[in-house]
């Protein structure tokens, strides 16, 4: 019986990204209207009259279209209009974790 052990040709792999193809950021910016931006959104707990403290309620993305996807530290995923919108209903402050965020959006 015959077994065929695959092609004696050596593997080559590709890369888009470095080969300077589609995905390069220019590319995904262009095909996508521009670049997800990464969130949190934080709550302030009231531990006792003296000491407040905060607490990451989740992590967002929100996509170029506008709409933002959460992932939330105790509680599952969600889907909103906006970041804001998503700060809003979970009670939160939108914090933008990247410094070249726009201000004022939260």
């Amino acid at each position: 019986m015959e077994h065929f052990a695959g092609s004696d040709q050596p593997i080559v792999h590709h890369d888009p990204v470095r080969e300077g193809g589609f995905g390069t950021v220019e590319g995904v910016r262009a095909l996508a209207g521009g670049l997800p931006r990464v969130f949190a959104l934080v709550r302030e707990l009231d531990e006792d009259e003296e000491e407040v403290a905060e607490t990451i309620v989740a992590y967002g993305l929100e996509l170029p279209c506008g709409t933002a996807a959460t992932v939330g530290v105790d509680h599952g995923f969600g889907r909103r209009r906006s970041a804001l919108s998503a700060a809003t209903r979970l009670g939160s402050e939108l914090v933008w974790l990247e410094p070249d965020a726009p201000a004022g959006d939260g």
